[in-house]
């Protein structure tokens, strides 16, 4: 009657083991490099620069004229596009942020209007390749991404203060596709399905108008890549990275100061009352952009952790109609993060922030303002082979649950997720320390 027990215990223990097996093998190989660890970590990623084409599919909406409603098509729209990211997990994961060259954007406008534009914005996203990439083979991949949707419409023979309002939403296209790999590019292919086929557009004050959107989109485009840690492979290379680690141990330089700076964008997460009770026609129009991302702080290696500053700011301006509306964050925050492992250089962490948070909006010259202490928190992930390194580049994710300003007894929210795409990670004084040595 013992016996299984037992066994349970056996396992379990047995389990334990394995795991702190695990963590010292982990900790071990970030802090003595061998030949094994440097080969498997430094082909984990490669660097990708490249442009698409992004075509959106047609539609059509209604419009009044005379007091009467009428309908009206618009074509396709194409976007080309700027790309960069990284093949990830020995070339079974594309990681990507693709920037729309909208000055670009190929779209006609229907005569029946005076102006139109459908357009989608920054998109980020993952493709996955069940058979990894491999020169001179084609790959299919699925994928998921996000990116912005807007939509606007201006009716002929109007005069309002203001430009038609936008309609924003945050929509996640799914993916299927084909690449072709050579020595030095990916070729891709692929179908795009978009969920959000319908939407209510405020094509008047008080009037809504039904829009229709194609489900489907379609990209196509050339990717380069770029092995840039293929130089660390080589035996001189392994023995090198082992002294600098020697050289920052004897000089008490592991743990170091460092500074970042990267681009930032605040992706909305829920709505705003306000607007849905005082300006109906705005309450559509995303809240959220791009920011600076600057950063300041020191990583201490035995606790593998940071603690630094960090400071941005983001504004939007919302009109449409009689109404318009200008907003503003700025945000000084103190952050904390332990990084979780290190798996070949991908080393993820998670942590709290606390911040002081300065609120401002400007409604249709009504100025309100608050600043206000909040507490968040922070994850994401560095891109780090060795401790040894000058630089390394990093991936922030910040969010403040129920950030708000109250005016007139609504709220105006702010509790944007912050999605820093790619940081520069800059350490003070390591330069300097490996000059001592090669003198």
């Amino acid at each position: 009657m013992r016996t299984k027990p037992f066994k349970i215990r056996t396992l379990v223990f047995a389990l334990i083991v394995w795991l702190f097996q695990c963590s010292a093998s982990l900790a071990q190989s970030d802090s003595v490099y061998t030949q094994e660890y440097l080969t498997r970590s430094t082909k984990f990623a490669w660097t990708t620069l490249g442009i698409d084409m992004l075509k959106l599919g047609n539609g059509k909406s209604l419009f009044t004229e005379n007091g009467i409603s009428k309908e009206v098509a618009f074509s396709s729209t194409f976007i080309p596009r700027l790309t960069i990211g990284g093949v990830h997990f020995w070339g079974h994961a594309d990681f990507y942020v693709s920037f729309p060259l909208s000055f670009l954007a190929i779209q006609q406008n229907p005569l029946a209007l005076e102006a139109l534009d459908y357009r989608q914005g920054i998109e980020t996203g993952a493709k996955i390749y069940p058979w990894a990439l491999k020169e001179k083979r084609l790959s299919p991949y699925v994928g998921i991404s996000f990116r912005l949707l807007s939509y606007t419409q201006e009716q002929k023979a109007t005069k309002y203060t203001y430009k038609a309002p936008e309609f924003e939403k945050m929509i996640y296209p799914l993916q299927v596709g084909l690449t072709y790999t050579t020595s030095k590019s990916l070729f891709h292919c692929g179908i795009q399905y978009q969920m959000l086929s319908n939407i209510q557009y405020y094509s008047s004050p008080t009037t809504q108008a039904g829009v229709q959107f194609s489900n489907f989109n379609f990209q196509f485009g050339i990717t380069k890549y770029w092995d840039t840690d293929k130089h660390m492979r080589t035996p001189k290379s392994v023995a090198n990275e082992n002294n600098k680690y020697q050289v920052l141990k004897n000089e008490n330089r592991l743990d170091s100061w460092y500074w970042g700076l990267g681009p930032s964008a605040g992706l909305q997460i829920s709505k705003s009352p306000y607007f849905k009770k005082y300006h109906p026609q705005l309450y559509d129009d995303f809240i959220g952009g791009f920011m600076p991302d600057i950063t300041f702080g020191r990583f201490f290696n035995k606790p593998d952790m940071n603690l630094g500053v960090s400071y941005r700011t983001m504004g939007n301006t919302l009109a449409g109609y009689e109404d318009k509306v200008s907003l503003r964050r700025h945000s000084f925050m103190l952050e904390a993060y332990k990084n979780l492992f290190n798996y070949l250089g991908f080393v993820p962490f998670c942590g709290i922030t606390g911040s002081i948070e300065n609120l401002n909006a400007n409604i249709n010259g009504n100025r309100i303002s608050d600043a206000k202490p909040a507490l968040g928190f922070i994850f994401g992930w560095d891109i780090r082979v060795t401790k040894t390194g000058t630089s390394l580049l990093r991936t922030n994710l910040r969010w403040i649950p129920n950030l708000n300003l109250s005016v007139q007894n609504e709220k105006i929210m702010f509790n944007q997720l912050e999605f820093n795409f790619i940081q520069w990670v800059q350490f003070i004084g390591r330069k300097k320390v490996y000059s001592k040595y090669t003198k």
